[in-house]
């Protein structure tokens, strides 16, 4: 009887401890809540829990049938952020806990018009891992279509599973100068992107995975006693 009892105490508490083993919450940052702004270099702003901020240059959140600052990316009719004049925009959350990025919308913003065809540049994201590390990836920026615009494109899958917890995420353009070798930020004020439906979600810090191992244990203890009835 005893041992019955302790039986279903160890069980109970581990569906416990597994219930308060955080979840990883997924939201969408786009750009939305916003009323058309311009920011400058060192401003910065919040949406969904997520903080941005512009270094250098300076940010521009709109829709492109109201852009006028350079040509916007085609395909989306909705508010997006766009990066100009080399800038960059800081990405983290404001309760300062570790998140992982799942995919994102980005196109690159060309001052004006282009012959069709053109290859610009990429798409830039440096990250700050829980360790203090530093992780880079880029995605081209594909080509200018025949109305002289870049397409928005998304991007996501394996090269985003690949990306460890993060503190902080720096997006940023770089304009291909000499070959596609050869990607510049800064270069002449023109390394410029817009950004939009940053796919986010925040995950479990390292001192959660001993208590998620915990309520994985009990578990795994409750499945045994069951099947051995």
């Amino acid at each position: 009887m005893r041992r019955h009892l302790l039986g279903k105490a160890v069980c109970s508490a581990a569906i416990g401890v597994w219930g308060l083993v955080p979840q990883a919450q997924a939201t969408i940052v786009d750009f939305e809540s916003f009323a058309p702004s311009l920011f400058a270099d060192g401003d910065s702003f919040a949406e969904n829990g997520y903080g941005m901020q512009v270094n250098g240059g300076f940010g521009v959140v709109d829709s492109a049938a109201s852009f006028f600052l350079a040509q916007a990316p085609g395909g989306n009719d909705t508010q997006f952020y766009a990066g100009l004049s080399d800038g960059h925009l800081q990405f983290a959350r404001l309760d300062a806990l570790p998140f992982r990025i799942d995919g994102f919308d980005a196109g690159f913003v060309a001052p004006v018009p282009q012959d069709a065809g053109l290859m610009a540049g990429r798409i830039q994201l440096v990250g700050i891992d829980l360790l203090g590390n530093t992780v880079n990836r880029s995605w081209d920026l594909g080509v200018s279509g025949d109305d002289g615009s870049f397409p928005f494109i998304s991007f996501s899958g394996a090269d985003f599973s690949a990306l460890p917890s993060l503190k902080s995420a720096d997006f940023s353009a770089c304009v291909y100068a000499t070959s596609l070798d050869d990607c510049q930020n800064p270069y002449q004020n023109l390394a410029q992107f817009a950004l939009d439906n940053i796919n986010v979600a925040v995950v479990p810090e390292p001192s959660t995975y001993a208590l998620m191992a915990l309520g994985l244990a009990g578990l795994a203890l409750c499945a045994r006693r069951r099947a051995a009835r």
